[in-house]
C-alpha cells in the first residue's frame, strides 16, 4: 500500500507564499507516528510539504519540484530508490537533509558523515521542526 499525502499551507501574503515555495519539505519516514507528526506540524508552518511513500517516490518528488528540505528517520541501509545524501546534495546544493535522531551516538556520527545538515533530536517537537524549517527559509 502506497502512502501519498500532500500537506500545504495557504497564505494571502505573497512573501509567505514565496517562503513556502522555497521551503518545501519532503518527508520520508518509516516510523508512521513520526511521519504523521511532521506532516501535521508542517500544516501549521509557512511551508508546503509532501509525504513520500518510499525512496522512489521521494526521488521523483525531489526531481520534479522545488524542495529545500528532506526529513528522514533512516540513514543506513539507504532507502531503496533514493540516492545517497551526498549525491542528493551534490545535485541539489540548496537541499537540507534533516535526520530524526533515534538516540544512537553512532547514528549521529554517521548522519554527519553521510551529508545530513540538521539533526532533529527526540523527543521530536514542533519547535525543533519549525526551527529547522525557519533556518531553511532564511537560507533560501
Amino acid at each position: 500500500m502506497a502512502l501519498r499525502m500532500n500537506v500545504a499551507t495557504g497564505s494571502a501574503d505573497p512573501a509567505r507564499a514565496d517562503a513556502a515555495d522555497a521551503a518545501g519539505v519532503v518527508i520520508l519516514c518509516a516510523e508512521e507516528v513520526v511521519r504523521d507528526a511532521i506532516a501535521y506540524w508542517c500544516g501549521a508552518l509557512p511551508v508546503r510539504a509532501s509525504v513520500a511513500a518510499d525512496g522512489y517516490d521521494a526521488t521523483r518528488l525531489l526531481r520534479e519540484g522545488r524542495w529545500g528540505l528532506l526529513v528522514t528517520d533512516r540513514i543506513l541501509p539507504p532507502w531503496p530508490g533514493l540516492d545517497t545524501f551526498r549525491a542528493l546534495r551534490d545535485r541539489m546544493p540548496g537541499l537540507g537533509i534533516a535526520f530524526v535522531d533515534g538516540g544512537s551516538r553512532d547514528d549521529l556520527r554517521l548522519a554527519r558523515l553521510t551529508g545530513v545538515t540538521e539533526i532533529l533530536p527526540r523527543p521530536l517537537t514542533r519547535q525543533a521542526l519549525a526551527a529547522s524549517v525557519g533556518r531553511l527559509a532564511r537560507a533560501a
